[in-house]
C-alpha cells in the first residue's frame, strides 16, 4: 500500500529547528490547515524521537503548496544562493553577456542594498564592474546610478575590506594558539566581539568574527562566555540572519562540542544529528564529533554504522585533519565493539600510506587509537615498538601545553613498561599521577581521565585503584 504524503513527509524531515522557527516567525496564513502542517513541522524539528503525525485528511495541494512557500522563503534569504548569483552576474558583466532580465535584477538590489548584507563586498564589486560595463557602452543614466552608489558605499566597502584583513591577522594567531599552541590570541577577543556586535558591518565579517571567538573560547576553555555569545548567534540565525544550511550545521556541531565540555551529552547528541542531516565539505568533522559523543554514551552499534557508511567519504577527502580524525575514531569504535584486532590492522594499513600526513598533523588522536588497539590485545612489547619508532613520546611532550591534551599516551606506554617486567608497580602509580595533577581544574578532563582509570583497570586493577586514589586526594577527580 503508498505510503500517504511520502515524499511532503521525506521533505519536512530535512527541515532544521532554526528554519522552522523562522517560517512560523514570518507566515501569515489565513487557512488555519496549512499553519496547522507548519506548526507540525516545527514541533518534530524539535521532538526527533517523538514526531507527530501530520493530518492525512487535508488536501495534498495544501502540503504542495506549502512545500513550495517554504522552499521559496528560505531561498530569498539563502547568503550562499545569493552568492552564487552575485558570481553569475559577475561573469556575465565580464564576459558582456549580461541580459535585459539580470540588469532588471541588479538595479532593482540598488534601490536598497543594505552595508549589513552578508555578502556587501562581493556585491559592491560585482556593480564596480557593472560601472564600466555601462560607460563603455555609452549608457550615462544606468551609469549614473550605479556610480552613485558605488561612491556612497566606498566607505563602507573599504571598512569591510579593513575588517577583512585584520580577520586574517586575528586568524593566525587564533589557529597557532589552538594547532600549535606557540602563540597567543586572547587579545583578539575584544575587536572580534566589536565586529559581531556591529549591525551596520557586513554579515560575512560579524559571522567570521563570531566563528574565531568561539576558538578563542574554546581555546582558553572559557566555555561560559560561548554560551553567551550563541544567545545571540541563535537569535540571529532564528532570525534568517546568515541563513544557510552550512551556516546552521556548523552552528549545531559547536553546539554539541559546548554541551559536550559540560558532559551534557544528550543534547549534544542532538546537535550533533543536526549537524550530519545534509553532507557539505565538512560532513567528515562533524561525523567525527557526533561519533565521540556517541561513543561516550555507549552508543558503539550507532556510531559504528554511520563511520560505515561515510567510508568513501573518508577515502576521497584530501583534508587530512577530518581524515584523521575520522580513522582514529573509527579504531576506536571497533575497540569498543571489541574488535581491536580489526581496528590495528586498519591502523597500520592507514600509517602505511599517510604516515607523514599523520605525523604532521593530529598524531596524537590518532597514536592514541592505535596504541588503544594494541594494549586491547595485550601487546604491550608492540605497544612500546611503536612508540620508539615514530618518537611519540617526544612529541606527546611539546604537545602537553595544548588546552585538548590528555596523558593518554603516557599512560599506556608506562602501562606496557610495567606489562613488560621494565618498571615497578610504585613506579607506575607514581608515573600515572604525576602526569595527571594537572587537571584538577577541568571537570571535562577529570571526566575523561576517570573513564581512562576504567579502561586500565581490567589489566592492573590494584594498581589503578591506588592511582584513583591518589587523584581523589589531590582533588583531580570527584
Amino acid at each position: 500500500m503508498k505510503e500517504k504524503l511520502k515524499k511532503f513527509k521525506e521533505f519536512a524531515s530535512e527541515i532544521l529547528p532554526h528554519e522552522a522557527k523562522y517560517l512560523c516567525s514570518i507566515q501569515q496564513f489565513e487557512d488555519d490547515e496549512k499553519l496547522d502542517i507548519l506548526n507540525t513541522i516545527a514541533y518534530n524539528c524539535n521532538q526527533i524521537n517523538r514526531p507527530k503525525p501530520f493530518n492525512e485528511y487535508i488536501d495534498k495541494r495544501k502540503y504542495s503548496s506549502l512545500k513550495n512557500w517554504i522552499q521559496k522563503k528560505l531561498d530569498e534569504i539563502n547568503v550562499d544562493l545569493h552568492f552564487e548569483w552575485i558570481n553569475e552576474m559577475d561573469r556575465r558583466v565580464m564576459t558582456d553577456t549580461l541580459r535585459p532580465e539580470d540588469e532588471h535584477q541588479i538595479f532593482r538590489l540598488l534601490k536598497n542594498y543594505p552595508n549589513s548584507q552578508f555578502y556587501f563586498m562581493k556585491f559592491y564589486e560585482l556593480v564596480v564592474n557593472l560601472r564600466q560595463f555601462l560607460l563603455i557602452r555609452l549608457r550615462y543614466k544606468e551609469h549614473e546610478i550605479v556610480h552613485q552608489f558605488v561612491e556612497n558605499n566606498r566607505t563602507a566597502y573599504l571598512q569591510s575590506k579593513e575588517v577583512s584583513d585584520q580577520m586574517h591577522k586575528a586568524s593566525v594567531d587564533i589557529i597557532n594558539k589552538y594547532s600549535l599552541n606557540n602563540t597567543e590570541s586572547k587579545h583578539w577577543e575584544k575587536w572580534l566581539l566589536e565586529v559581531f556586535y556591529n549591525e551596520y558591518l557586513d554579515g560575512l565579517n560579524r559571522y567570521f568574527a563570531a566563528i574565531r571567538l568561539t576558538f578563542v573560547y574554546f581555546n582558553y576553555r572559557e566555555y561560559d562566555k560561548i554560551k553567551n555569545l550563541n544567545v545571540r548567534l541563535d537569535e540571529l540565525l532564528s532570525e534568517g540572519v546568515f541563513y544557510t544550511r552550512r551556516i546552521l550545521l556548523n552552528y549545531y556541531s559547536n553546539c554539541l562540542l559546548l554541551h559536550s565540555k559540560f558532559d551534557i551529552l544528550q543534547q549534544a547528541e542532538e546537535y550533533g544529528y543536526l549537524s550530519i542531516k545534509q553532507k557539505n565539505e565538512d560532513h567528515l568533522k562533524y561525523l567525527n564529533n557526533y561519533s565521540a559523543i556517541l561513543l561516550r554514551q555507549g552508543k558503539i552499534d550507532k556510531a559504528l554504522s554511520l563511520m560505515r557508511q561515510a567510508m568513501p567519504e573518508m577515502r576521497n577527502t584530501n583534508n587530512f585533519h577530518n581524515k584523521i580524525g575520522f580513522t582514529a575514531f573509527y579504531m576506536k569504535c571497533l575497540c569498543l565493539n571489541d574488535q581491536a584486532a580489526d581496528a590495528e590492522r586498519f591502523g597500520i594499513s592507514f600509517l602505511r600510506i599517510y604516515k607523514q600526513e599523520v605525523l604532521e598533523q593530529r598524531w596524537h588522536v590518532f597514536f592514541g587509537s592505535f596504541l588503544q588497539s594494541m594494549i586491547k590485545q595485550e601487546k604491550f612489547g608492540e605497544v612500546l615498538r611503536t612508540i620508539r619508532k615514530y618518537s611519540i613520546l617526544e612529541k606527546d611532550q611539546t604537545f602537553q601545553s595544548s588546552v585538548i591534551y590528555l596523558p593518554t599516551i603516557v599512560w599506556y606506554e608506562a602501562l606496557s613498561r610495567y606489562m613488560e617486567g621494565k618498571i615497578s608497580a610504585e613506579s607506575l602509580i607514581q608515573i600515572l599521577t604525576e602526569n595527571s595533577t594537572q587537571y584538577a581544574t577541568n571537570p571535562h578532563k577529570a571526566n575523561l581521565l576517570q573513564k581512562l582509570i576504567s579502561e586500565l583497570s581490567s589489566y592492573v586493577p590494584n594498581i589503578m585503584k591506588a592511582v584513583k586514589s591518589n587523584l581523589l586526594e589531590r582533588e583531580v577527580i570527584a
